[in-house]
């Protein structure tokens, strides 16, 4: 177990306290369907995203952000200083595609919530321990959400379970994967948690066999590879020297990443998990097969004509996938279902951000990298548990579409952790600087 350090805060109890309920009612806000409707229809995500419900909901957490942010202007103008300088860009880059966006009220409306959602990961820094907060917070939250789940999927089947998918639990959230999605960060939150602070025995074994059986119970590979990934990662990353005496922990983490990864590009290019003969062929012949990628290449394929029209600037941001009689009701005719994304965050960002958009994302995320290393010599904990948020959401990125998509978790998450990271490196340095 490890002490975090106390960073620097001028929050008083009222204020923290408000700093924690944010917490707790993003998480619920941003897994919970909108509004929460379990409307599971194929347009209901887009109505009620627009909804007063969602208005009312996310716009109380940018009015108690902004109390906080007020109430501390000097101390989060320094925060703000020491940011990513592309996630800025990238805001401002969204904010201008109104100016040409095709639907420039809707463009413009979903650039702010990007700026509400900034402002409150702002907010969270100002905390005295803010990882732990976060941590902590997060992780009571979700679990609640599993145990939600759990009820749902035994007492209301029809709604907590899949049938359509081989009986697959979603309990409380939209679909399989978003509950498979909980449980794995569930289980990397009560490792990072034990490492931390001091935890029982009891609680931790009893917190991380019930996330691990709601794992299971999603069926989601997806979920159960990032399982691996994050603890993989985190691990191999949180001490110091790979010369000391957990080296031979570390190789072994090493090649459990290696192996995890390599199953998860499988995993996106056949949209299943390999089987035993096919994991013991050679590589070429185990990626080589044929593939439909269960119909992602056919939206891809239709999406591309869209970006070919605004390949440089875009088509505006967050105005393509609206649903029926939006603009992409052509790859919806052509289809015969309605898609709410592309099934790859990147090109959905090229096709909305253009080319100039895709570039500032991939120097944001660069730059995030440069921070994490930085931050590694001043609080290894911290520097690995962002480290494989980062990673998660980098290569699940390349299936679905999460970076810079409004309120979807994973969203959210990312820009806390972009704040986060440039937020905790300014304030361990100040605090190094102040005691040498």
């Amino acid at each position: 177990m490890q002490n975090l350090p106390v960073l620097p805060s001028s929050l008083n109890q009222l204020e923290t306290n408000i700093v924690k309920l944010m917490i707790v009612l993003f998480v619920i806000f941003s897994l919970l369907p909108y509004g929460l409707s379990w409307d599971y229809t194929g347009s209901s995500a887009v109505t009620m995203e627009g909804s007063l419900t969602t208005k009312l909901q996310w716009g109380s957490l940018f009015i108690l952000a902004t109390f906080i942010l007020y109430r501390h202007l000097p101390e989060a103008l320094k925060d703000i200083r020491a940011m990513n300088p592309f996630l800025a860009l990238v805001l401002i880059w969204c904010l201008a595609s109104s100016l040409w966006s095709p639907l420039s009220a809707t463009t413009f409306k979903r650039a702010i919530q990007l700026y509400g959602l900034v402002m409150i990961g702002f907010s969270v820094q100002l905390a005295a321990r803010p990882l732990q907060l976060m941590v902590n917070y997060v992780l009571y939250t979700l679990s609640g959400l599993l145990i939600l789940s759990f009820f749902m999927a035994i007492a209301v089947p029809s709604i907590g379970i899949d049938y359509e998918l081989g009986g697959a639990w979603r309990g409380a959230l939209s679909q399989k994967n978003e509950l498979g999605q909980v449980a794995a960060l569930s289980i990397l939150l009560w490792q990072i948690k034990s490492c931390i602070e001091k935890v029982g025995v009891r609680n931790l074994a009893l917190g991380l066999l019930f996330s691990f059986f709601i794992l299971v119970m999603s069926k989601s590979s997806t979920s159960m590879i990032i399982t691996l990934l994050t603890t993989g990662m985190f691990h191999l990353l949180r001490k110091r020297h790979i010369s000391s005496s957990y080296s031979l922990t570390r190789a072994t983490l090493v090649i459990t990443c290696l192996l995890t990864i390599a199953v998860y590009i499988f995993f996106m290019q056949e949209s299943r998990m390999p089987t035993w003969q096919e994991a013991a062929s050679p590589v070429a012949s185990l990626f080589g097969k044929g593939t439909d990628l269960t119909g992602r290449t056919d939206v891809w394929q239709l999406v591309w004509l869209e970006i070919n029209k605004h390949y440089l600037i875009g088509l505006g941001y967050g105005a393509f996938w609206l649903g029926p009689d939006s603009l992409s009701q052509f790859v919806i005719d052509a289809l015969h279902w309605i898609p709410l994304q592309s099934h790859n965050g990147y090109l959905d960002i090229l096709n909305e951000q253009g080319l100039i958009g895709l570039i500032l994302v991939i120097l944001t995320l660069l730059t995030q990298a440069g921070f994490l290393v930085t931050l590694a010599r001043l609080d290894r904990q911290q520097a690995a548990f962002w480290s494989a948020m980062l990673t998660v959401v980098v290569i699940t990125n390349f299936t679905e579409s999460s970076l810079f998509r409004g309120f979807v978790f994973q969203n959210v998450f990312f820009i806390f952790s972009l704040i986060a990271v440039s937020s905790a490196t300014r304030r361990l340095k100040q605090a190094k600087a102040q005691s040498a």
